[in-house]
């Protein structure tokens, strides 16, 4: 997501057809929360270099940049220009431990027919080291230059090629299908040929057009595509890694996850990582901000929520890395312009930057995680270290109590607020169940005028010693053992 427009009523369609302060807080933090703020390679945030000291804090271990092809080489072949990408964004990152990953788009004028930014080059049927191949020149020699000096090894080919014209009022790929697979193809084999440790990537997908015009979903489309090249299966396809684009509906991110996986099982790819490279829920209320009207009611505290959610179900889903869109809202009109940025224009830090924080802090290292969910609530448990954590919210309007295993009567928890805060709990009993329970309240969802569930209700964390322990739910009177 580049363009800094309104493009709500659409999104609606995908999650209709899936639904089936911060600052003031206290933050001791649980033992070891806070103590080591070194950036974490799993977590990420699109375009960090604007605010690198804001980067720095939330402990972000990569970063994703754009290299647009037409400010590298706007009047012909000839010609690389790398203030395209200034050395100071490269620098700050270097310095301070983040992974810069690229992502190649927009052709020059000159290099197409028609004339567009977002036009297929000519010369891809070329072979890759032929000059009148410009794509695969620009490629090999921005591979080569950026890994050389600056140990960049993974590039994004295109973004949302998925969108076509009529679809939305903008779109970043006017070819189709099969010229988006050359251009990965190309793509893939000129920047081997320049870095063996190169890794292409595929472009983040915005899905929910394809739902809305009746299509295949793109990717499916573009693996059948592949299928029928006999040189794809040889070469993986010619990708490494599958991006994802998930916005604002909690139940999107998991089912979103498990589609891709299930399209690329279907092509017999069983070990391509997944990474989130977008994700966020722009909130639509927001005092100091002057927000557009929008499809969906979001409070700072339900974007704040999302971030929490979204990154423990991603971490469940096995992907290999995950970032939020964006850091910053860098040039933005009030009312106008979306607010994303988990900081504002005028520097001021959302719920959502201390919950990404949070979130980070928690989560980095963990080494199982589980999922498990009912009609009514949700529970991530990520086992970290000799510790377990428990991400509990309630998935629809009624609240829902979660009652998590104490092992004796003097026996603490850490209960953490989605924003960092925390607390110590103790243990207590509970009627018609034996031993000690760590009891927790779950807010309810909010729902949209509508009567629907977007973001599902805000999540309670709690931290406790040793392995996994049983978990109980109590709702609406009821209560059972969860998973």
């Amino acid at each position: 997501m580049h363009r800094h427009i309104i493009r709500h009523g659409l999104l609606a369609v995908l999650i209709g057809a899936l639904l089936v302060g911060a600052g003031s807080a206290a933050r001791a933090g649980w033992p070891g929360q806070h103590a080591d703020r070194h950036p974490h390679y799993r977590f990420g945030v699109v375009e960090a270099y604007y605010r690198p000291g804001d980067a720095l804090d939330l402990g972000v271990g990569w970063e994703r940049i754009i290299f647009e092809w037409a400010a590298f080489q706007p009047n012909g072949p000839d010609e690389y220009r790398t203030e395209a990408v200034p050395v100071e964004w490269l620098a700050d990152a270097q310095r301070a431990g983040r992974e810069v990953i690229g992502l190649l788009k927009n052709t020059p004028l000159w290099a197409s027919d028609i004339g567009k930014l977002g036009a297929p080059p000519n010369g891809l049927h070329l072979p890759i080291d032929d000059p009148g191949n410009y794509w695969a020149a620009f490629v090999r020699r921005t591979v080569e230059e950026y890994g050389r000096e600056w140990g960049i090894n993974h590039w994004i080919i295109y973004n949302e090629p998925d969108i076509r014209p009529g679809d939305l009022g903008w779109y970043e790929f006017d070819g189709d299908v099969e010229d988006y697979y050359n251009m990965v193809k190309v793509a893939y084999r000129a920047a081997k040929s320049a870095n063996p440790r190169a890794k292409i990537h595929l472009a983040g997908m915005a899905w929910y057009v394809d739902l809305q015009a009746g299509r295949d979903l793109y990717l499916e489309r573009l693996l059948r595509v592949a299928a029928n090249d006999p040189e794809a299966a040889a070469n993986g396809y010619f990708f490494d890694v599958v991006m994802v684009h998930t916005y604002f509906d909690t139940l999107n991110v998991w089912q979103m996850i498990r589609d891709i996986r299930r399209i690329l099982h279907c092509h017999g790819l069983y070990d391509k990582p997944l990474w989130v490279d977008e994700t966020n829920a722009r909130p639509s209320r927001d005092d100091l901000a002057d927000v557009p009207p929008g499809m969906f009611e979001i409070s700072l505290s339900q974007q704040a929520d999302y971030i929490v959610q979204a990154a423990a179900l991603s971490l469940a889903a096995g992907v290999e890395r995950f970032g939020v869109y964006r850091l910053y809202d860098d040039n933005y009109t009030p009312g106008f312009t979306e607010p994303w940025g988990l900081v504002r224009s005028d520097g001021s830090r959302r719920p959502a930057f201390a919950a990404y924080q949070n979130a980070i802090a928690l989560f980095a290292g963990a080494k199982l995680v589980q999922y498990k969910y009912s009609d009514h609530s949700s529970l991530v448990v990520l086992h970290k270290d000799a510790a377990t954590i428990y991400v509990m919210w309630a998935r629809r309007v009624p609240p829902v109590r979660f009652h998590v295993m104490a092992r004796a009567a003097d026996e603490t928890a850490t209960g953490v607020s989605v924003t960092g805060a925390t607390r110590t709990v103790a243990p207590e009993r509970v009627p018609t169940v034996e031993n000690w329970w760590y009891v927790f309240e779950a807010p309810g969802a909010v729902a949209d005028p509508s009567g629907r569930v977007i973001v599902e209700g805000s999540p309670v964390i709690v931290v406790a010693e040793g392995p996994p322990r049983p978990v109980w739910i109590e709702v609406n009177g009821r209560q059972w053992r969860f998973g």
